[in-house]
């Protein structure tokens, strides 16, 4: 299963198993991964799983998101990949 590991700006990482069909990434509670970064729309982005592929699809969020520097509004997830939410880092692993 894979993983998200979440590295807030001066926080220690936080690790959340991906382990539903869709994930909600955002600022508000409501999300199953929640980002604290004032940058982060209320629901910023979804990973959608589908077999073993992981989709990042952005929500239409103010700010945008980036994979491995490249602004997305979908992207295939690999292992490695670095996504950024604002200053905030979320690390996707696969195992």
């Amino acid at each position: 299963m894979a993983q998200l590991i979440v590295v807030p700006p001066g926080g220690e990482p936080v690790k959340y198993s991906l382990d539903a069909r869709i994930i909600t990434v955002g600022r508000t509670p409501a999300n199953h991964i929640q980002i604290t970064d004032g940058a982060a729309s209320r629901k910023h982005c979804m990973i959608k799983v589908v077999g073993d592929t992981y989709t990042l699809i952005d929500l239409g969020s103010a700010n945008g998101t980036t994979v491995n520097g490249e602004r997305v509004k979908e992207h295939d997830l690999t292992d490695g990949d670095r996504i950024m939410i604002g200053k905030t880092v979320l690390a996707f692993k696969e195992r």
